[in-house]
């Protein structure tokens, strides 16, 4: 074999080298970019059930209403999620009816307060008995919380409200 002809088959030899171990780095990375993108990550953390929002959003939590309250279900929420789906059921207990149902799309990056509320339409009024607030995101169950509407709320059933100051000269 002459000199010209050993430097070719080198030559050739060492091309199909690069292109072999050139293959799997182009598979890789044709792999991570076929890949389906990772999905938003939104838990609820928290799911309070009370009738009025505070300052900072959220509600006292609260288990018994009366018929003629409005219903607000605080959901606490953290994570970064573009337009996941948020539902929230009020199902009563007795026969499973769902008397009530909220859907919103969340956009957030960290933690936030959502408020969703129910109102009774109609007579206006709920009736007694038990229900049940249920929380699904991206329509998968993350949250329940079990309420009682009663025709009296017993003593020390809602917190007191701050009383207020007196008057200046008074």
């Amino acid at each position: 074999m002459n000199r010209l002809s050993l430097v070719v088959l080198v030559t050739l030899i060492c091309v199909g080298c690069e292109k072999k171990a050139a293959e799997p780095q182009a598979a890789a990375a044709t792999a991570s970019a076929a890949a389906p993108a990772k999905a938003p990550e939104l838990t609820l953390f928290a799911l309070d059930v009370g009738v009025t929002p505070k300052p900072d959003g959220t509600v006292v939590p609260l288990t018994q209403f009366l018929p003629d309250e409005k219903i607000v279900a605080s959901l606490r929420t953290q994570g970064s999620a573009k337009s996941v789906p948020v539902s929230v059921k009020l199902i009563e207990m007795s026969n499973g009816q769902v008397v009530g149902e909220q859907n919103t799309d969340l956009t957030l990056s960290g933690a936030a307060t959502t408020n969703l509320e129910f109102v009774k339409q109609g007579a206006g009024q709920w009736a007694l008995g038990r229900y049940v607030m249920e929380v699904a995101i991206a329509g998968k169950p993350a949250g329940r919380q079990e309420i009682e509407v009663t025709q009296t709320l017993p003593d020390g059933a809602r917190p007191k409200p701050a009383a207020a100051p007196a008057p200046a000269g008074a």
